[in-house]
């Protein structure tokens, strides 16, 4: 099972989520001019900049963290921040994102509890491996609008056009082209997307300490195809 950034608990102050476009150029011409091919693909790229380690719990959990990752063996799902999403007017303000502890009251051992998925929206059909473009039914949504980001199965995509056909359906387009093929009724994850990565090098979990009690270190990711 691919772990989870701990967002809630290692939180950047600068996180950036990029597609890094896959290019060719060739020799310039005689006149200067040169062709410029590109894929269509792409891979993702995020760095969590200075993250605030600055008790013993964020230090052992980077620790934690960076135990299991092993360097850059093992993947691990990044979030991308709610901020920009299409969340439901109100669902903010009455605590439908708030966390949620066990039945019996009781936290995680990290003290998070469950959250709540509030954003509905699937897909209304199959799309097919590299698809990008999909119909989706608007279940539960604020606005969908270009530029939002979206996962399915751990997979980030980024919202080119929307268009709606009605109040609760709309066609989407969308890169980089579906990792995997998705059937129909797959859910798309507006509410706390994810990036399946792995640590850029070996050295990003590094974590220099001021007077051995606290750091701001920064990692950077690449996407794991």
């Amino acid at each position: 099972m691919t772990i989870l950034w701990p967002f809630d608990v290692l939180t950047p102050q600068h996180p950036t989520f990029d597609i890094a476009p896959r290019s060719l150029s060739g020799p310039p011409s005689v006149s200067g001019k040169s062709q410029v091919t590109s894929s269509d693909a792409g891979i993702w790229k995020a760095t969590y900049q200075e993250v605030p380690v600055v008790d013993a719990g964020k230090i052992l959990a980077w620790r934690a963290v960076a135990n299991l990752l092993e360097g850059r063996l093992n993947p691990i799902l990044v979030p991308v921040t709610r901020f920009y999403q299409p969340v439901p007017d109100g669902a903010e303000e009455a605590g439908l994102y708030a966390p949620v502890p066990h039945s019996d009251n009781a936290w995680f051992s990290d003290g998070t509890g469950y959250i709540s998925q509030v954003i509905d929206v699937t897909l209304a059909g199959s799309a097919p491996l590299r698809a990008v473009s999909a119909t989706i039914n608007v279940n539960v949504a604020g606005l969908i609008q270009p530029g939002q980001h979206f996962s399915i199965d751990g997979r980030l995509y980024l919202l080119r056009s929307v268009v709606y056909t009605s109040e609760t359906a709309a066609t989407i387009t969308f890169r980089p082209p579906l990792r995997e093929a998705a059937s129909a009724g797959s859910r798309l994850e507006f509410d706390w997307p994810v990036c399946r990565m792995k640590l850029a090098t070996d050295g990003e979990m590094d974590l220099p300490l001021e007077s051995a009690r606290w750091g701001f270190p920064t990692v950077n990711f690449i996407e794991d195809v």
